[in-house]
Order: C-alpha cells, then structure tokens, then sequence
C-alpha cells in the first residue's frame, strides 16, 4: 500500500535521469498516455489541455489513448516509459492506486512508479437511467430495485464506478450486479440501445443532452451535495448517509523524470487551467477546474489509496473480471 512519507518525497519529480546540459527541453513532441478510451470527457479534456500547453511549450502535445485492463494497461505503459521528460499520464488518483489490485502484480507501486506533477480538478459521479426504467428519482429507484430478486445491473466504465456501484450496494442494502465497459462512451451507447438500463458516469455534455431529449434520466449524484454538473438531481447522501464518491483527474510521470520537465509542464498545465474561460469549458465536459501542486496530489493519492483499502476490508469488488 501507499506510503504517504515516500510519495511526498517523490512529489518534486526528482530521480536519477538527468538532463544532457546542451539539451533545450523540450526539443521534441511531448507524449501524454491516457488509460481511457477517445470520446470520453477524460479524453475531450486533455485534448484541450494538450492544445493549450503545446503552444506554452513550444512542442506539440501528442495523446495516445491506452485503454483496457480496467485502466490499468495505459498505467503500467506510461509508468515504463523513459523518465526523459517527454512521456506523461493523466488518469485518475483512484485508477492510479488501483492498479496493484487490478494486475495483481506488487511491482507497480503509486509511491513509486510515478511521481505526481499537478492536479486537474475533480468530478462526482452520476447515476443515469434510461427512459423506460420505472423510477424518476433515486427513492423510486430503491423501491424498484428491492423488488428485483435477481438484482440490477449497473453499467460503468472504470473500476471506481465499480466500487461505487459496490459500495452502493452495501449501504443501500440493495443487490446491484457491476457490468464493465471499456470507457464513458461505450457505455452511454449501450445504454441508449437497451443493453443496460442503468449505469454509471461522470457528468457530461452529452449525457446532459441525451436527458433534455428524454432519451436519459438521471437519477442521482454522489457528491456530498448537489452538484451542478448533474442539474436538478439529488444527492445519493440525501439517503445514502455517508455515500460520497468522487473522481480526481492529474498528470504524473514516470519515476525520475527531470524535475526542469515536470515542473515546466506543471506550469503550463495550470496556465491553461487558469486561462479565461477554461473552467466554465470544463464544467460542459463534466469537470470542476481544481488546480493543485504536485504535494497536494500527494496529498490526495495517499488519501485515496487508504480509503480503498478500508472499502476493500468490507466489501467484494472483482475489478472488472
């Protein structure tokens, strides 16, 4: 598990990889791994990050999607890379501190595997309906949910939304079945053709536009309070005591990477961040800017891998198999 003292002692991006003296960093495209698939709003996000940073840079910002293995495929890739300071990851800090209980493999080690450069902002979770499920609110969809003896399947596309989806379980009382996809948009069209009624998500434009057309319905948000990336929908602690689940997007890089690279392309991260009208761009993809420094992601990946560990002390989670 996470030991809190050593990530926050990797936080400054420092290792043994060096830059050449005569090298002008960066002298040659940047690459950012993200272990989710295109279409999503991770994806929609960094793209626009990427744009912004690499006119900051000088260099372009190339994106290469690594998707599968319950997100841990684009990990392990981008964590293996040369630290040369020009390979990067964006993900999630729950996805990221998954990846041992996913691979089963001890060798990958969030406090050491990756360094953090800085944080992105944070998003809750949503829980989407389609139109022909029986319940418009998340009371109805507890009564209706008791009734089913098989249980009901919910879709997602993470293992976070897994263990939601089993943490929900747990504290409702109710027998919830996880179905995994491969990212948000497989599993928004497997909702709208029927394959699955109910799923998962993080809030989106596209979500929010297929629930004013009446082909969605959200049920519910898993923030601590409504939140206006989902408007109109109640918050899941409202009933659910205690039922909080919330995502945080950051870039990291491979253990050693100079600390001139993380530390340039943090800057230029949090520039585009800042840039007028970026928050407001951000909140129609379902994301609430939050720029933080690399030891406050430190911070938060430590928080999360033991918050994971207390929730896997009580509750069964298959991560996807």
């Amino acid at each position: 598990m996470l030991g809190r003292r050593s990530f926050l002692l990797l936080a400054a991006g420092a290792g043994p990889y060096s830059l050449a003296r005569a090298e002008i960093w960066p002298s040659r495209p940047i690459r950012i791994v993200l272990n989710f698939p295109a279409g999503g709003p991770g994806d929609v996000v960094l793209r626009y990050l990427a744009q912004q940073m690499s006119a900051s840079l000088g260099q372009q910002i190339v994106v290469e999607n690594r998707s599968g293995g319950a997100g841990a495929v684009g990990i392990l890739a981008a964590s293996n890379a040369a630290p040369d300071g020009y390979t990067f990851l964006f993900t999630t800090t729950t996805g990221l501190v998954q990846v041992p209980l996913i691979t089963k493999d001890p060798s990958f080690d969030p406090a050491r595997s990756v360094v953090p450069v800085a944080g992105v902002g944070n998003t809750p979770i949503a829980l989407i309906a389609h139109r022909s499920l029986p319940a418009n609110d998340f009371p109805s969809f507890l009564d209706w949910a008791r009734t089913q003896e098989a249980g009901v399947y919910i879709g997602g596309g993470g293992p976070i939304l897994e263990i939601a989806t089993a943490v929900l379980a747990r504290e409702a009382r109710v027998k919830l079945v996880y179905v995994p996809y491969r990212g948000t948009a497989p599993v928004l069209q497997a909702a709208l053709g029927g394959e699955v009624r109910i799923f998962f998500s993080t809030p989106s434009g596209a979500i929010n536009d297929y629930i004013k057309a009446g082909k969605l319905k959200v049920l519910a948000v898993t923030s601590a309070e409504p939140s206006n990336l989902v408007p109109g929908a109640e918050h899941i602690a409202k009933y659910v005591p205690g039922y909080v689940q919330e995502i945080n997007f950051a870039l990291f890089a491979p253990r050693g990477t100079p600390a001139e690279a993380t530390g340039k392309v943090g800057q230029a991260l949090n520039e585009a961040l800042g840039a007028p009208g970026t928050p407001e761009r951000f909140l129609n993809f379902g994301l609430n800017v939050r720029p933080t420094s690399a030891s406050e992601l430190a911070n938060i990946v430590a928080r999360d891998a033991e918050a994971i560990r207390k929730t896997l002390e009580t509750t069964p989670v298959k991560f996807g198999e």
